[in-house]
């Protein structure tokens, strides 16, 4: 049983993996200033939790946070201006990269002298994303029965995106069978095409040799 319980931990530790982060952001005008934008690609209905903090650095300087997808309906997650530490939680809205971009804002009548600010960024999904000690706090769960709540959510997210793998798979199948059929139709019209052009030719030339009898 404590084999077991060690494989299952293991695998949940491997497939819960999360995106953590630290990076310098110079400061740059909001108008045209340059982004840096993170993205992790997650299905429809993932729970996501991003969390974000800004270390102390020179004044001047702001972050200013998106989230959003890449979607076709471009579905906004959440937006923050002046970022200190910050987290959002959400469900994804489509099967899409989540991206979140961050700006440095160098307010006004400060000199662009290079200054940046460090900013710590953590993106969990899935299983890593819930709140266990609060679920433990209100159900009353015991250390393993919290353990194996969070062992049944990460197996549910991977049985989930397993799902969505294969019908992505049949819709690159289908699309793949249909290509081949139009390739298959085309080319049954070029040999006709070319089979019709040369019989014109032979019947052409021998009317003109007849006509100039020289058969």
């Amino acid at each position: 049983m404590k084999a077991v319980f060690l494989a299952l931990a293991i695998l949940a530790a491997v497939l819960g993996l999360c995106t953590a982060l630290e990076f310098d952001l110079p400061a740059t005008p909001e108008i045209g200033g340059g982004r840096r934008c993170l993205s992790q690609w997650l299905p429809h209905g993932t729970h996501v939790r991003v969390k974000s903090k800004v270390l102390p650095g020179f004044p001047g300087q702001k972050i200013n946070m998106e989230i959003h997808d890449d979607s076709p309906s471009v579905n906004q997650y959440g937006a923050r201006r002046a970022v200190d530490e910050v987290t959002f939680r959400f469900d994804t809205q489509a099967h899409a990269n989540v991206i979140v971009c961050f700006q440095n804002v160098l307010e006004a009548n400060f000199p662009n002298d290079g200054r940046v600010l460090t900013v710590q960024f953590k993106m969990e999904s899935g299983a890593m994303a819930e709140d266990f000690h609060k679920l433990q706090h209100e159900e009353k769960l015991k250390p393993m029965e919290v353990e194996l709540r969070r062992l049944a959510m990460t197996l549910d997210d991977v049985q989930d995106e397993l799902q969505y793998l294969k019908h992505r798979e049949g819709s690159l199948r289908d699309a793949n069978e249909r290509m081949n059929g139009r390739v298959k139709t085309f080319t049954f019209f070029s040999i006709a095409v070319l089979i019709g052009v040369a019989v014109y030719q032979v019947l052409y030339l021998r009317r003109f040799f007849q006509q100039k009898k020289l058969i």
